[in-house]
């Protein structure tokens, strides 16, 4: 949760345990609930306090998230075998 906020920037607290942590997800993107962008700047202390900075004003009751998980669909490509015989139908060869 945010600790403190001035407009675009925000204190972010209880999210990691130390600095290395900070650190390693650096490159990360941030997301907030209600739909916000950010980046984390720097390691604030020695218990895992950061500074981040959001592409819009932030708000204190906003939470901030951080998804360390990213969907990605693979490229259509048809199944080896398989052709269209012209009609419209699927024909197996």
């Amino acid at each position: 949760y945010p600790v403190r906020v001035h407009k675009r920037t925000a204190t972010v607290k209880y999210m990691f345990y130390n600095p290395e942590d900070v650190k390693w997800f650096k490159p990360a993107g941030l997301t907030t609930k209600h739909g916000l962008q950010g980046n984390i700047l720097e390691s604030v202390g020695e218990h895992g306090t950061m500074k981040c900075l959001f592409n819009a004003p932030i708000k204190q009751h906003d939470t901030v998230c951080l998804p360390l998980y990213k969907r990605i669909y693979p490229k259509y490509a048809p199944a080896k075998g398989v052709s269209n015989g012209g009609d419209g139908a699927t024909v197996a060869t």
